[in-house]
């Protein structure tokens, strides 16, 4: 009994143990580059693995129609017992027959020989599979914008966090100074209760930017097919992407054959061709050979024969009808007329693809030099935030010290703090600009 109160109480902390370390390793957070962002979006988001398995079906529709080509095989039987017997009429008498059963077993092998609608099929999954590998390629494409912006959205969120903070311990140390002065009797108790007030205005912006990373983390989270639970840190500031910025872009040069859509819009085009030559040979006679082989069986009852009058046994008979081989050619007649409508019907369907062809090419360039219009003004916005972050720095310096002097007011310190904050946040904010209009350049393109 001790050693089985030994045992159990060995296993149950050996599980507990299991169970608190399963627990640490679930609760693990997640420390992430933009690299390792994407590799794990783009092998556990689900909308790639659904198109995925689409290839994956796809895939077994093209051998289902190469396995066309294979002669066919088949085999049927029959059997028939007679519940009533038979009768037949001779001379002026109703005679029934002995017949107890009757059976047959075919085997038929079928091999096409002329077959075009067979290869137009083919040639039409081909196309399927081509089509479920594009639209796979396209959302990964899409996927990876989405990660792209998202990451480039927390980091915005964490250098916004970071600036924010960096202005309310600016406004702390402001307010700490103008209560100084005011005890001192060297300036207004409005300038310490102003400060005050300009500190505690900015503790509700703090607190946003806080929530704001935590609802763009959980975008990010769904995006790659993480748990919403996990913890998640992303690593990098947007000021460090600034070596990526130029400017004086243009779409001249830049090939649209790469988009995504041209390219599935395209692959749809070729499927209706098919389409409509695979309409087309329903016109067209077609050929195969077989070959076949019967065995049939016949049983009678033990009777008198209607044509000795003696008595006859039971029997069971069975022969062969032997082995019969030949070509079979089969010629429409009526579908050269019935078919015509839907042929027409698809000739119409690839004159609306091709419009839309041409309107859809339109649309990209357009889209092209959107992006690429976009770079550019982030580009120089950059340039300029960044220009301005540099005298803002230098202006709340030169207010601080005038402040400290008692050379200047408090209201200067305040405007001079809030507009170094501002300069700061404006910078990230044109980075990001610049980064998410690289993204959907690169998204357009197909890349």
């Amino acid at each position: 009994m001790k050693l089985l109160q030994k045992t159990g109480l060995t296993i149950a902390t050996f599980a507990l143990s299991i169970n608190i370390s399963a627990q640490d390793s679930a609760q693990q957070p997640l420390n992430l580059t933009f690299d390792e962002a994407l590799e794990i979006a783009l092998s556990d988001n689900p909308t790639v693995k659904v198109a995925e398995k689409e290839i994956t079906k796809v895939d077994y529709s093209q051998k289902s129609a190469w396995y066309g080509l294979i002669p066919n095989i088949e085999a049927s039987g029959q059997y028939a017992k007679y519940m009533m017997p038979a009768t037949m009429s001779l001379a002026g008498m109703v005679i029934e027959l002995p017949t107890d059963f009757n059976a047959t077993g075919t085997l038929q092998a079928t091999l096409p020989l002329f077959a075009p609608a067979l290869w137009k099929n083919i040639q039409m999954t081909a196309l399927d599979m081509k089509l479920a590998v594009e639209k796979a390629h396209a959302s990964k494409i899409t996927l990876r914008n989405d990660v792209t912006k998202a990451f480039y959205n927390i980091l915005l969120a964490q250098d916004a966090y970071n600036t924010l903070q960096e202005g309310y311990a600016l406004a702390e140390e402001n307010y700490s100074q103008a209560k100084k002065r005011f005890e001192l009797g060297l300036s207004a108790e409005y300038d310490a209760i102003s400060a005050e007030v300009q500190m505690k205005n900015q503790q509700p912006a703090l607190l946003e930017a806080e929530n704001g990373i935590e609802q763009v983390k959980l975008y990010l989270k769904l995006l790659m097919g993480v748990e919403s639970t996990t913890p998640l840190t992303v690593e990098g500031k947007l000021s460090s992407y600034e070596n990526r910025i130029s400017q004086n872009n243009s779409a001249d040069g830049l090939p649209t054959n790469g988009n995504s859509d041209l390219k599935q819009l395209a692959i749809q085009k070729l499927q209706l061709k098919k389409a409509l030559a695979l309409q087309q040979t329903q016109r067209m006679p077609t050929l195969a050979a077989f070959a076949q082989y019967s065995y049939a069986g016949t049983g009678n009852k033990a009777g008198m024969s209607f044509l000795t009058g003696e008595y006859s046994p039971a029997i069971t008979s069975w022969f062969s009808q032997g082995l019969q081989a030949g070509l079979q050619l089969n010629i429409p007649l009526t579908g050269i007329f019935t078919n015509t409508a839907k042929e027409k019907q698809t000739a119409i369907q690839i004159q609306q693809l091709d419009i839309q062809q041409d309107y859809l090419k339109n649309s990209v360039i357009i889209q092209i030099q959107t992006a690429i219009d976009n770079m550019n003004k982030s580009a120089k916005q950059v340039e300029a935030s960044k220009s301005n972050v540099q005298r803002a720095q230098k202006g709340f310096e030169i207010a601080s010290k005038r402040y400290e002097n008692g050379a200047g007011t408090v209201i200067e310190l305040q405007s001079a703090a809030t507009s170094l904050t501002q300069s700061r946040l404006a910078y990230n904010q044109a980075i990001a600009l610049y980064l998410s209009a690289e993204s959907d350049l690169e998204k357009v393109l197909g890349e």
